[in-house]
């Protein structure tokens, strides 16, 4: 089983939205915490009419580099309003491309380990809805995917004091708790480990304690939550009694058709979180997906 780790690069792609503000000063803190290069990326394009003369095409083109260039300055303008002094240790960068693609190839291409966005955005052609870019993102991505939604209230400066990890008897879940205990070290985090209990399914996950390394047990509170009941609904009461900042969870990504499919419990949990959602992905082709 290999252990977790921080990341040391994260993508956060940002639609000058104050949801995918809130996106950008998660991605920041912990970048911060973790020592890791973060890099704002914005991303757009513009389909050029297939009725269109050479002439007309390279001119709407030229007038695209152009905007593209004062988006690139916008971007740093954005970076600077909402991270203050940090967003001098941001990069910041626009491609060319579709939303997904240009966020996808963005991360291959910059060597990330996280990408981080908003789940909601501008309305019109580049709004970014959960079920529109961000799920696209999630489904297409092997990195872990960090997920905001709006901020109950105008966000403040980003504190991660509470996490919430949801555990079954899986290497995904063992995986993603030493993830959530590595972050909740780093963080100076509390951590609880909620484990909803299915029919027929054992009481209790004996060892898990013994999953988290030791020296991150020893720095951060772990507590364990037992449940019964419908996962997706125990997980998220439990999110909002706990007040949790940040949700860390697992998913198998299952493919048909040349298509992913994510089990309907996470698509429920980063739909429906009062806070932000670190999936960790894991793709299979053909597995059972209970995630």
């Amino acid at each position: 089983m290999s252990l977790a780790q921080l990341p040391r690069h994260i993508v956060c792609a940002v639609d000058f939205s104050e949801i995918s503000a809130h996106a950008l000063a998660y991605a920041q803190t912990i970048a911060r915490a973790a020592g890791a290069e973060l890099t704002a990326l914005y991303a757009e394009s513009i389909p050029m009419p297939p009725y269109f003369t050479e002439r007309q095409i390279e001119e709407l083109r030229r007038q695209y580099r152009e905007s593209l260039e004062e988006a690139e300055r916008s971007l740093r303008r954005f970076l600077e309003a909402h991270l203050g002094p940090a967003a001098a240790r941001v990069r910041a960068q626009t491609v060319e491309a579709a939303p997904v693609d240009g966020i996808l190839a963005a991360a291959s291409r910059l060597g990330a380990d996280w990408i981080a966005l908003g789940t909601h955005g501008r309305t019109g052609v580049n709004r970014w809805l959960l079920g529109s870019v961000a799920e696209r993102v999630l489904r297409a991505s092997n990195l872990p995917v960090l997920m905001a939604r709006a901020p109950a209230r105008p966000a403040a400066p980003v504190s991660i004091r509470r996490i919430l990890c949801p555990v079954n008897d899986s290497e995904l879940a063992r995986r993603s708790l030493q993830l959530a205990a590595l972050l909740a070290k780093t963080l100076g985090a509390e951590l609880t480990a909620i484990h909803v209990r299915e029919a027929g399914a054992p009481s209790r996950i004996a060892d898990l304690c013994a999953w988290i390394p030791p020296e991150e047990r020893a720095l951060c509170g772990i507590r364990e939550v037992e449940r019964e009941g419908d996962a997706a609904e125990e997980i998220l009461k439990a999110a909002g009694e706990t007040a949790c900042d940040l949700l860390v969870v697992g998913a198998r990504h299952r493919t048909f058709f040349d298509s992913t499919v994510l089990g309907t419990t996470t698509v429920r949990v980063v739909r429906h979180a009062p806070c932000p959602v670190l999936t960790l992905i894991e793709r299979r082709g053909g597995d059972q997906d209970r995630s």
